[in-house]
């Protein structure tokens, strides 16, 4: 689980790559990131994108 003083920075290519994964995975494997980070974070963020673009509701 995502901690309060936990912090993830990505560069570009972090990004990219996790962006990449995200494409990859079903629905539900997406909501399970976005869960896991509870929503927090660059990749909470992505997660979330990718949720929004996908049309994904919890």
């Amino acid at each position: 689980m995502a901690k309060d003083e936990t912090t993830t920075v990505l560069d570009a290519t972090g990004v990219a790559a996790v962006r990449f994964m995200l494409e990859r995975l079903s629905d539900r494997d997406v909501t399970k990131v976005f869960q896991t980070v509870e929503g927090q974070g660059a990749i909470g963020d992505l997660a979330s994108d990718a949720m929004q673009d996908r049309n994904i509701d919890l």
